[in-house]
């Protein structure tokens, strides 16, 4: 059996090999997910994507899919993955590593964004006017987000006052910063791990979409949810630069037509359909009460969202132009829905 060493080394060493296979009447890419194979994320964008392009192409680019961590189970180390060749396609979430991709932060503030959709397309959009840093070392295929976070916890709470002193999960670092404007404190967690933190009282509540809280069993531990919209977690499909690179210019076209925006919407589109059949589901449960924030408690967020926004304007290059065309975008986009809908 190789080692990861070897496969390290063999991928980097034989760029020109590998151009020469992907040019061949057939290819397969190692696609790399550390989601289970039967994961929302898999199913649902994963799966469809790969079926278009091997349509379009004619089966002339294949896959294998590396689900569940197959090739390196880390998500934290998945960008590594792909820019080493041990996966030649995968995808990333950039809240894992937020130094990296730090104007891709902006996808956390609360009240941003109302939907999947609505995210996925904006982190699209920013990517392609040349405003989000960190993936130079790969070729970006596009981008999706979930849906906007809602507030879990184990204990009662009737508003954002009761999150005083409480210990919360969150997930990249505006979400965390926020957190802690409202009280709490802050604990950074994988998904996976969140079920467990609340069933052993670690943590006393966590932020996060229906869909990761559904996927993860984290409601079965939860008796009650603010249904505010916090931010959104984002992700990134990306390709291995030299297995690009080595594509021939038709192939290249045929893999550009069906990403980019498409994925955007694929990816934000399924994660919405999912998010309404999950919150039916969960208000039905008599074990989850939903709190809806009032007017005051809506304005009280947005209070503690503009100090958040000036200090990661300040400290992110391009943040005051990154921060700018969000709204912008945003703004574009919901005129055209009011415009769709008359």
């Amino acid at each position: 059996m190789l080692s990861r060493r070897s496969v390290i080394a063999s991928t980097i060493a034989t760029p020109l090999a590998l151009g020469a296979q992907i040019a061949s009447a057939q290819s397969r890419l190692r696609f790399s997910a550390y989601l289970a194979p039967v994961s929302h994320t898999v199913t649902n964008i994963v799966k469809p994507w790969i079926k278009a392009i091997e349509d379009d192409t004619g089966g002339r680019i294949g896959f294998d899919i590396y689900a569940g961590g197959s090739l390196g189970r880390s998500p934290y180390a998945q960008f590594d993955l792909l820019r080493a060749g041990i996966a030649e396609v995968g995808f990333v979430q950039p809240n894992y590593t937020t130094g990296q991709f730090k104007q891709l932060q902006v996808l956390e503030v609360p009240l941003l964004t109302r939907n999947a959709v609505e995210a996925s397309v904006l982190a699209w959009t920013l990517y392609e006017r040349g405003l989000v840093k960190g993936f130079e070392d790969v070729h970006v295929l596009g981008m999706w987000t979930a849906e906007p976070g809602n507030l879990f916890m184990r204990l009662p709470v009737k508003n954002f006052d009761d999150l005083k002193n409480k210990k919360i999960r969150s997930a990249g670092r505006l979400e965390g910063e926020f957190v802690t404007t409202l009280g709490a404190t802050t604990e950074a967690m994988h998904p996976s791990d969140v079920y467990e933190a609340l069933r052993r009282h670690t943590i006393d509540g966590t932020v996060q979409g229906l869909v990761a809280v559904n996927t993860f069993q984290a409601y079965r531990v939860s008796t009650h949810v603010i249904n505010a919209p916090f931010g959104v977690v984002s992700f990134a499909m990306l390709m291995n630069k030299r297995v690009w690179e080595s594509l021939p210019i038709d192939l290249q076209e045929i893999v550009t037509r069906n990403s980019g925006q498409r994925i955007a919407l694929l990816g934000g589109q399924a994660y919405d359909k999912r998010v309404q059949e999950i919150e039916k589901k969960f208000r039905a449960l008599p074990s989850l009460t939903y709190i809806e924030p009032s007017a005051h408690d809506i304005e009280q967020l947005q209070v503690a969202v503009k100090p958040l926004v000036d200090a990661w304007i300040a400290r992110t290059e391009n943040g005051a132009e990154t921060y700018a065309a969000a709204l912008d975008i945003l703004a574009q986009l919901r005129s055209q829905e009011r415009a769709s809908a008359t």
